[in-house]
């Protein structure tokens, strides 16, 4: 299968989201998405501008060489798909096996990104995964970070990707 990757150094208000952690969250979301959905997810760009949502985050965050954040959104339609073919099994889109599933399924996909940076010689460590659960759902950050929210659509559904790095020193 080949993996077609867009390099984006994401630009925001902020500040610039690294080109190598960007090119290697992408690579790790098309891997990842590919093996649970049996399809290569497409990369349909980047931007901050989205609105809320009914659904649930996974977040992970790094320490190392490069410090920065992971969240993996999820709307409550792709998530319960996606948790089916995890899983093999349907899973109530409000119990705690939900949360358990996007939290574990941010944590593959940070630790292929994690393998990714290591290729590169960019080493980091990553948390153990958190996932976050709403309607209108809205990820608040600190201000003044650089990030990037990188947008796929999949067999299963659309979701997205975002990058926040720590503030530029």
């Amino acid at each position: 299968m080949t993996t077609s990757v867009v390099v984006s150094t994401s630009v925001s208000e902020h500040g610039t989201v690294p080109a190598t952690l960007v090119e290697a969250v992408q690579r790790a979301t098309v891997a990842t998405f590919s093996m649970i959905c049996g399809e290569e997810p497409s990369y349909i760009g980047d931007g901050n501008d989205r609105p809320k949502y009914d659904g649930l985050v996974g977040i992970i965050s790094f320490t190392g060489d490069v410090p920065w954040s992971l969240m993996l959104g999820l709307p409550r339609e792709t998530a319960m798909a996606l948790a089916v073919k995890f899983t093999g099994m349907e899973i109530d889109f409000d119990s705690p096996d939900m949360g358990d599933v996007v939290g574990e399924l941010a944590n593959i996909l940070a630790g292929d990104a994690t393998a990714q940076l290591d290729a590169v010689g960019v080493t980091v460590q990553m948390s153990v995964p958190t996932a976050a659960r709403g309607s209108d759902l809205e990820m608040l950050l600190p201000g003044g970070l650089p990030s990037v929210r990188l947008n796929f659509s999949s067999p299963d559904g659309n979701f997205w990707v975002k990058v926040v790095t720590a503030k530029p020193t």
